[in-house]
C-alpha cells in the first residue's frame, strides 16, 4: 500500500512541475507498441538504457527478459517484431554507433567476441562516449587520476591522450574527428582531443552539466543540466539558441534524430520524454513513459521511431509493470 501511495503522490506532485506546452491536436510522438517482457507484480527492476542498432533491424536495452528478472544485463532485440535474440552479461551505459562496443561502469567491452578493450578495477567508476565512426572511445575517470579526461583507441586499446584537471560530469565526441565537450558546473569546455588544447569555453548552465550531445554534422551542441534545463548551442559562433525547461531533474543524453532537426531527451523525475524542434527552440511534445526514470533515448536510424525504457508505475490506469521497450512513431508536424 505504501508503494501505492508514493506512486499516486508523484503524480500529483508532476502535474504542478512539468512544464507546458501547446499541444496540437495530432501528436509528433504516437505510441506504437512496447517491446520486450514486464515485471511480474512481486518484482520490482529499474530500467535506464535503450539503442537502435545501425541497421534499424534490432533495439537493444537492460530490461527484462522473462518477468522475474531484474539482472539489468543487456538484452538484444529484433525490430519491429520484439523477438529476443540475445542476452549478454553486461551492464549497459553506452553502445558505440556501430554496435561493436558496449561500455559499462567499469570498462568497455567488445560485444560479439566479450573482449575487454578497458578494463577498471571494480571500485572504480567511469563514463564512456563513443566517437561517432566508432573508432576512439573517452573515458571520465574518477577524481583519484591525475588526468580526468582519456582518449583510448578502441581496435588496439591504446591511450591516445589524457588532459583535464577538473572531474567532468559529461562528455561528447564531435563528428569532426577532433572536437570533444566536457561538462562542469555552469560551463561546457571544448577540447582538441589529440593534444588536449582547451579551444573554448562555453558558459551559463547555471547548474552541473550532467548530459551532452552533437548533432549530426557537429554544427549544434545540446547540453542537459541536472535541474531539468536543456540548451543548444551553435558550435561554429559559441552562442547559446536556446534554453528550454523540461522537468525537475537530471537531463538524459539528449539525441539529435538523423537530420538533425529534432531532440528528444528524458527526464529522469518525471519519467517524460520530451521531443524538441531543433530550429525554433520549442518543445514538440512529451511522453510520460514512467513514474520516475528515462534515463535515455534513441532514434531509428531512418528517424521514423523513437525508443525509451520503462520502469512503470502509474503512467495511466490500471499499474504498469514497467520493463519493456517504449517505441513511438515520429511523425511531421
Amino acid at each position: 500500500m505504501a508503494r501505492y501511495t508514493i506512486e499516486i503522490l508523484a503524480v500529483v506532485i508532476s502535474l504542478h512541475v512539468v512544464p507546458s506546452f501547446a499541444q496540437s491536436q495530432s501528436r509528433a510522438l504516437k505510441f506504437e507498441k512496447e517491446i520486450g517482457v514486464g515485471w511480474q507484480p512481486d518484482k520490482y527492476g529499474w530500467m535506464s538504457f535503450v539503442s537502435f542498432s545501425p541497421d534499424g533491424t534490432m533495439v537493444a536495452s537492460d530490461g527484462p527478459s522473462r518477468p522475474e528478472d531484474v539482472s539489468g544485463d543487456l538484452k538484444l532485440w529484433s525490430f519491429p517484431e520484439g523477438r529476443l535474440i540475445k542476452r549478454l552479461p553486461l551492464k549497459p551505459r553506452s553502445i558505440s554507433r556501430d554496435w561493436r562496443y558496449c561500455a559499462t561502469d567499469h570498462g568497455v567491452v567488445e560485444m560479439e567476441s566479450d573482449r575487454p578493450v578497458i578494463q577498471l578495477r571494480k571500485d572504480v567508476y567511469a563514463v564512456h562516449a563513443f566517437s561517432p565512426d566508432s573508432r576512439y572511445v573517452a573515458e571520465l575517470r574518477s577524481p583519484e587520476f591525475h588526468s580526468h579526461i582519456r582518449i583510448v583507441e578502441l581496435a588496439n586499446g591504446k591511450q591516445v591522450s589524457a588532459f583535464g584537471k577538473s572531474y567532468a560530469s559529461a562528455v561528447a565526441m564531435s563528428p569532426d574527428g577532433v572536437t570533444l565537450a566536457s561538462g562542469y558546473w555552469d560551463v561546457v569546455v571544448l577540447w582538441n582531443m589529440f593534444t588536449g588544447e582547451r579551444l573554448s569555453v562555453l558558459r551559463g548552465f547555471g547548474r552541473f552539466v550532467v548530459s551532452l550531445s552533437f548533432s549530426p554534422d557537429g554544427g549544434f551542441l545540446a547540453a542537459g543540466t541536472d535541474a531539468g534545463r536543456l540548451q543548444i548551442w551553435d558550435v561554429h559562433a559559441r552562442s547559446r539558441l536556446a534554453a528550454i525547461d523540461i522537468g525537475y531533474s537530471g537531463v538524459s543524453k539528449p539525441e539529435f534524430s538523423p537530420d538533425g532537426r529534432l531532440i528528444a531527451a528524458g527526464v529522469y523525475g518525471i519519467g517524460t520524454v520530451w521531443l524538441i524542434d531543433v530550429g525554433s527552440g520549442k518543445i514538440v511534445d512529451r511522453q510520460k513513459v514512467s513514474d520516475m526514470g528515462c534515463g535515455s533515448v534513441a532514434f531509428s536510424p531512418d528517424g521514423r521511431f523513437l525508443i525509451t525504457p520503462s520502469t512503470g508505475g502509474l503512467i495511466k490506469w490500471p499499474y504498469d509493470r514497467g520493463g519493456t521497450i517504449r517505441v513511438f512513431r515520429v511523425s511531421d508536424q
